[in-house]
């Protein structure tokens, strides 16, 4: 797809650029690496050059297809896979471009150039390039972070929500929580693993469980809370500071079409650079006081501040706790760093337990 749009490029490149002479000097293809938890992103790319005269010039393109093109497609166990199809959001993303959702002030996503269908729900967005201003995650960050997701929800209320409720959810949990994800808690060969048994703390297991025979009723709570759209995915690492300060933060990876509960961004936010290991156990805390505080002060007249404090933990819970500790790891070299890790995750997991008991239903 990347080298038969090579004869569009110079119209992209002059629409980027608001040049309409410009002319390609020289172009180069860079496969990006996006993990393989990816399950509807095809591939990234960054196609970027220079113009004839000197000017340089960079795009960012997203592959995405439905989750039946997915190489783990087999992987799913059989009996889910139609469910997965059918419900997986693959291309929210682009709906939220053609949707063409009004952002809060100092919110913003990257320019779509282009959109090529090709056809058998494959998609290609050609998007901005966004040149990332350098400096780390303060609390003051995610403060701001928080304001502005709080503005989003805001803005976008769902009246009369829809029934029923929380639908991205309950696809969530009735198939990969639980016949991938429950399996594995419940499995007792996975806590001697020597990597859970050095790491997690031995009241860990039964902790989760008792959370996890609380699905239902937590899912029943956040029902009867205010809903409103979100982005899905709103980790530190999806909310891009541009270095050209056109924004506080540029929105990427939108991936919730559903309509949820206040409170929903504020999980992946924390969690985020839990996940990767960057923000200690120790910090959690701290975090997780902050963009509370800043979020509900954004939302006041939408909910009450136990209403957005039980949206925001039981989301939380009910999308986080059972994948905290990251199990599919398992089969990899247990090196220091990987210990270092499933450290760091378990005590994720530890907190999201904690809060998780803490809610009432």
């Amino acid at each position: 797809m990347i080298t038969t749009l090579t004869g569009d490029l110079t119209d992209l490149v002059r629409e980027s650029l608001g040049d309409p002479l410009a002319e390609i000097g020289d172009h180069r293809v860079e496969l990006l690496d996006h993990g393989p938890g990816m399950l509807s992103t095809a591939s990234l790319h960054r196609v970027h050059g220079t113009t004839t005269s000197g000017v340089t010039w960079s795009f960012f393109v997203k592959s995405v297809h439905s989750i039946r093109h997915w190489a783990g497609y087999e992987t799913i166990p059989e009996q889910v896979r139609d469910q997965l199809v059918a419900h997986f959001p693959w291309r929210a993303d682009v709906d939220v471009y053609l949707a063409g959702r009004a952002l809060p002030g100092g919110l913003r996503m990257p320019r779509m150039y282009r959109l090529a269908d090709l056809g058998d729900d494959r998609l290609v967005m050609w998007l901005e390039d966004v040149t990332v201003a350098p400096g780390g995650w303060d609390l003051d960050r995610y403060r701001s972070a928080a304001r502005l997701l709080g503005e989003l929800a805001a803005a976008h209320p769902v009246a009369g929500a829809r029934q029923p409720l929380n639908l991205g959810l309950r696809y969530y949990l009735s198939a990969p929580v639980a016949n991938l994800f429950l399996p594995i808690l419940r499995d007792p060969e996975t806590w001697r693993h020597p990597l859970v048994d050095r790491n997690a703390d031995p009241l860990l297991r039964a902790d989760l469980l008792a959370l996890a025979d609380r699905i239902d009723p937590l899912v029943q709570a956040l029902d009867r809370l205010p809903h409103t759209l979100v982005h899905g995915d709103a980790s530190p690492g999806n909310l891009l500071v541009p270095a050209d300060g056109s924004a506080e933060f540029v929105a990427i990876d939108w991936s919730w079409p559903y309509p949820a509960a206040v409170g929903f961004d504020l999980g992946q936010l924390l969690i985020g650079r839990a996940h990767t290991g960057e923000l200690a156990p120790e910090d959690l805390p701290a975090v997780h006081e902050a963009i509370e505080t800043a979020y509900a002060a954004s939302v006041a007249g939408l909910a009450s501040p136990g209403e957005i404090s039980f949206g925001y933990v039981a989301s939380l819970v009910l999308r986080s706790a059972w994948n905290a500790i990251p199990f599919d790891r398992l089969g990899q070299e247990p090196t220091p760093e990987l210990h270092e890790l499933f450290r760091k995750r378990a005590g994720l997991a530890r907190f999201i337990v904690d809060l998780g008991r803490s809610l009432p239903t």
